[in-house]
């Protein structure tokens, strides 16, 4: 009986490439995939964070604070009425706006649509009880104010309550 030399033939080379390269390409897509989704997420939560934060100045300050969005310039920034001026944030002690275009977390991420008050505007503020308005703080929301982002074709709505001012 002839023996046999271990080892592997091209052929068995070629199956075994071709199956990790099946894998490489279902590994990255899914990696792909759920990076952009934690994105959009991302952007979500800081946006949604950034309202009630608003909110929560006009309340323990006894000052309209609000939000006003530039969706052309895909950023929106957190300002005090009694000042006019953007409020730092308190974590960096810089003004508090965010550019969804400079910061590499929320790359791609882009702010579809802005609607609180009608006509719609870009601004939205909160009084000293936490009620939210529309018209640089003349106007109570008489529907629920909405802003969209989207990262490709995913899109995610922050809802703001028009009597309350609650954050969904």
């Amino acid at each position: 009986m002839p023996m046999r030399k271990s080892g592997f033939t091209i052929i068995e080379l070629l199956i075994l490439s071709l199956v990790v390269g099946i894998i490489a390409i279902t590994v990255f897509t899914d990696l792909t995939r759920s990076l952009s989704a934690n994105r959009l997420e991302a952007a979500k939560w800081k946006l949604k964070s950034d309202i009630i934060y608003a909110q929560s100045l006009a309340v323990t300050q006894q000052v309209n604070h609000g939000l006003i969005f530039d969706p052309a310039n895909n950023l929106y920034s957190v300002y005090s009425v009694i000042t006019s001026d953007i409020v730092n944030d308190p974590s960096s002690g810089s003004a508090m706006t965010t550019n969804y275009n400079n910061e590499s977390n929320f790359q791609g991420v882009q702010i579809s649509s802005v609607s609180f008050g009608s006509p719609n505007t870009d601004r939205l503020e909160f009084d000293s009880f936490g009620r939210p308005y529309s018209d640089a703080g003349v106007t109570p929301l008489a529907a629920d104010g909405t802003a969209a982002l989207n990262y490709g074709a995913s899109i995610v709505t922050i809802t703001v309550a028009k009597n309350t001012g609650k954050v969904s």
